[in-house]
């Protein structure tokens, strides 16, 4: 497993990683979060139909699918529920896929394209589906996802986004710069658009709730048993922890940007890029009337953008970019700290209370991926940062392909990523390069995107 990332107090500096993988990082959310789940060890072994790799979003889904769907389920999570991304990401419930409905579309084709569509539109309401109904108490809200655009380009895929989702019936518009400004309580964008399928929940909460309403549907769920050793057992599968081993009829991999060599070759078909988050201490009453006022859920156009949002106690939560250059230092929070004050001047002066990271799984196509790897062995992985929403309804789909139903995503053969021992050059150069172009798009047309702003 990669090591952890661990918050500081608020002095500036690195963060820097850890390879004791049973440790807790303290976060916001770990901090705030629910009670945990009794998830006891495996000990011993035992024969199940359906074993289930990794106690993420993904794969606490499927527990849960599986498991109401009479099916007998065992989970192993080398530490707890909610340890990796599912417990560290920014919580917001974001819409869709990188790409657009009508690139979709034309990679897939247009039956499976509208499938998939159909299937990337329901994944907030999935969400928010099973929250309410297993009764999860993770401070879930929906006002809607507003992404922010800083140039021309930018401008552009927010158009393409609003028309091409507005004809295939989501809620979704685009708007002008003096509504951007209104709704968001910021000048820093020309344009915006407002997604109301999107959201925010506190998502290590959201972790242990599924992990819980899985239990409760009869799944059992290992803690602190990491799977070491996976291979064929007969017709089935044998996996093998410190002190006890599982022998399945299927198997599902389900650790996304915390890929071990478990199964060879599956950790290059994505590549883990650190992202970082800060949160602020709870703003005051003035400050919370200008800063997102309506708490939506932001993200920007930009090609190094930053993701922020509001905690249910008015903390200012901030996500954007590790350290690519050095595994070593993988969080910057003056960066965080620095793009918080762009946004909002008027967070110079607040004390920031937490500081933690984690990994997001990319892929070269910008779509995730539901594997068949050998006869009753699948993995889901790759949600290119919106894993709230799409890892929940990927683990709906595991859990479709091994029940034998017709999945709505397609499934893949596994495709490493070439080069992928290079990853690290290409992610410093990406981000070289996208943070220059993106200053050159922004100093050439913030005076025109100011001149938008007068003539509405």
């Amino acid at each position: 497993m990669p090591g952890t990332w661990h918050s500081i107090g608020p002095s500036i500096g690195p963060i820097a990683m850890t390879d004791d993988a049973r440790s807790w990082p303290p976060s916001l959310w770990a901090e705030t979060a629910g009670p945990a789940p009794a998830c006891t060890p495996l000990a011993g072994e035992h024969q199940v139909e359906i074993a289930i790799v990794g106690g993420g979003f993904t794969g606490l889904s499927a527990a849960l699918h599986l498991a109401e769907a009479g099916r007998a389920v065992r989970v192993l999570e080398a530490v707890q529920p909610g340890w990796g991304a599912s417990g560290r990401n920014g919580g917001q419930v974001n819409p869709g896929w990188k790409l657009l409905p009508a690139e979709v579309e034309t990679r897939y084709g247009s039956d499976q394209g509208r499938r998939i569509n159909a299937m990337a539109d329901g994944a907030c309401d999935l969400v928010f589906d099973l929250i309410e109904r297993h009764r999860i108490d993770c401070d879930a809200v929906r006002p809607g996802y507003v992404q922010g655009a800083q140039s021309k380009r930018g401008i552009a895929f927010l158009e393409r986004w609003t028309r091409q989702w507005a004809t295939r019936g989501a809620p979704v518009e685009l708007l002008s710069r003096r509504q951007a400004v209104e709704l968001l309580g910021t000048d820093a964008y020309l344009r915006g658009m407002l997604d109301r399928r999107g959201g925010n929940i506190q998502p290590l909460s959201y972790a242990r709730g599924l992990a819980r309403a899985a239990m409760a549907a009869g799944a059992l769920i290992h803690g602190d048993s990491p799977a070491l050793r996976l291979r064929r057992e007969g017709p089935g599968w044998k996996l093998e922890t410190s002190h006890g081993s599982l022998v399945a009829d299927q198997v599902l991999l389900c650790t996304n940007g915390y890929t071990t060599s478990l199964w060879p070759g599956l950790a290059a078909v994505v590549v883990p890029v650190p992202s970082f988050v800060a949160a602020s201490e709870p703003l005051n009453n003035k400050l919370l009337a200008a800063i997102l006022p309506g708490r939506h859920a932001v993200s920007e156009t930009r090609r190094v953008q930053v993701y922020y949002r509001m905690d249910a106690d008015g903390r200012f939560v901030i996500g954007g970019r590790g350290q690519f250059f050095n595994d070593a230092q993988c969080g910057d929070i003056a960066h965080v700290h620095a793009e918080a004050r762009r946004l909002y001047p008027a967070l110079a002066h607040v004390k920031w209370q937490f500081h933690w990271g984690g990994y997001v799984a990319m892929t070269l196509s910008h779509t995730p991926k539901l594997m068949a790897l050998a006869p009753g062995l699948h993995a889901g992985m790759g949600y290119n940062g919106r894993g709230v929403a799409m890892a929940t309804m990927m683990g709906k789909q595991l859990a479709m392909a091994v029940a034998g139903e017709r999945p709505d995503m397609p499934v893949e053969s596994m495709s490493r990523i070439p080069l992928h021992r290079l990853r690290q050059v290409a992610l410093s150069y990406r981000l070289i390069a996208g943070t220059f172009l993106d200053r050159c798009e922004h100093l050439t047309e913030r005076r025109g995107g100011m001149r938008l702003l007068e003539d509405e």
